[in-house]
């Protein structure tokens, strides 16, 4: 396992902590940082790389959970920019988050 616990949830934390809900899309940027579309939670989220999953952190970069923002999305991607994009499945929507990383 690379990041979750196995439990659908939303919570954030160290990767052996953090909870997703049906993860559906992931994308890696040019510093090794992983986008994952949380399907069932309404999010994209961040995990920073680290050797030990107890290194990793998952951080919520965009979502609340609230379907209004995202709505079941499913693909993400990023450009050298950092720019992250996102399929927002049931908005009908593709979407882009102005995200630069540190």
């Amino acid at each position: 396992t690379f990041a979750g616990t196995g439990s659908a949830s939303h919570a954030d934390g160290t990767g052996n902590t953090a909870q997703f809900n049906n993860p559906a899309g992931v994308a890696v940027d040019s510093s090794g940082n992983i986008y994952v579309a949380d399907y069932g939670n309404n999010r994209i989220r961040k995990i920073t790389p680290a050797d030990r999953i107890e290194d990793r952190m998952v951080s919520t970069i965009a979502g609340t959970g609230s379907t209004e923002e995202f709505n079941q999305p499913r693909g993400v991607a990023v450009d050298s920019s950092g720019n992250v994009y996102v399929a927002d499945t049931d908005n009908n929507r593709i979407r882009k988050i102005e995200y630069k990383v540190p």
